[in-house]
């Protein structure tokens, strides 16, 4: 039986990969590998950010950052990158070869590729609760790590708000 590791931070998952340095969006749209991708973008999801800090009521950024973007083509194949970089050095990586939409909520999952937790698998849930002032703030679960579960099985995880300075849930 594969052991689960929930990670708690926001991006919830204090975690990066000190190895790769993280790309950002438009960077990731404009990459070969994401050119590939058959017939167009059909859903895409993203988040960056500050860590969970400020859900544990410590200052924004005490735990590095988090970030990751994921694009689902017209032929249903996935790519993404999934980083959670620590503050003080480590972190992890992934490569995200799932994205589950369903309403304004996404589940991503893929591979760790580097740094800690090499080759076990990821997941994690997010919700965009829009931009407007009276919009309440979007939410993410904690990432999970080695359950074996891909997104697709669109797992009820307990939601954890995020503020602004922690990033903003894109989900389309």
């Amino acid at each position: 039986m594969k052991k689960l590791i929930a990670v708690a931070a926001a991006g919830m998952f204090a975690f990066g990969c000190a190895e790769s340095p993280t790309q950002s969006s438009a960077a990731l749209d404009a990459s070969p590998d994401f050119a590939k991708g058959g017939g167009g973008v059909i859903h895409s999801a993203s988040l960056g950010g500050n860590d969970a800090c400020e859900a544990f009521g410590l200052k924004p950024g005490c735990d590095a950052n988090f970030s990751f973007h994921a694009n689902m083509f017209a032929d249903g194949s996935v790519k993404g990158q999934y980083n959670d970089q620590f503050a003080g050095g480590g972190g992890v990586h992934a490569t995200l070869n799932c994205l589950n939409v369903i309403g304004n909520q996404a589940w991503v999952s893929g591979t760790i590729k580097g740094g800690d937790f090499d080759g076990l698998d990821v997941l994690t849930t997010v919700v965009d609760n829009g931009t407007s002032q009276n919009d309440p703030a979007d939410q993410m679960s904690f990432s999970y790590i080695g359950t074996g579960i891909d997104c697709n099985a669109a797992p009820n995880f307990n939601l954890q708000l995020l503020t602004v300075s922690t990033g903003q849930v894109k989900v389309k």
